[in-house]
């Protein structure tokens, strides 16, 4: 065997393992997110019959689910290191809505709609950034 087909098995293998490597980081990343979303639900439901949340449960479903995403951004982050760009979008559209359950929470009722505007910066970077780097057939 010639040490290019012994390579090009190498590089096989290697892209075996690669693929395989980011299965398993899409369904940790999945069943991590999944999971603390029914905990968040259950637990927030469960203090709505109880009465608990004085009528706010909209604010603590944002935290949470701002808190899940930033828990998704850093498995994403320091799991996988060739789709960290993925990773930001998480991280910014889960502050955003922490900080939307916040400000609601503690009175900053008219300035939550400036979270909304990094959520649409990350939204147009990611469209203008994936149509520069994608390859195409003509």
């Amino acid at each position: 065997m010639s040490t290019l087909e012994s390579g090009n098995k190498n590089n096989e293998g290697g892209s075996i393992q690669m693929k395989n490597r980011n299965w398993k980081l899409e369904r940790l990343s999945e069943g991590v997110g999944w999971g603390l979303f029914f905990i968040l639900v259950g637990s927030l439901l469960f203090a709505q019959i109880k009465g608990w949340l004085g009528g706010q449960g909209w604010s603590y479903f944002a935290i949470g689910m701002g808190s899940i995403l930033v828990i998704g951004f850093l498995v994403r982050y320091f799991s996988d290191e060739n789709n960290r760009w993925g990773a930001l979008g998480r991280l910014i559209v889960g502050l955003s809505l922490a900080y939307i359950g916040i400000a609601s929470i503690y009175g900053f009722g008219e300035w939550w709609p400036l979270a909304l505007i990094p959520i649409g910066i990350v939204c147009l970077v990611k469209a203008f950034w994936g149509a520069r780097n994608e390859s195409y057939s003509h």
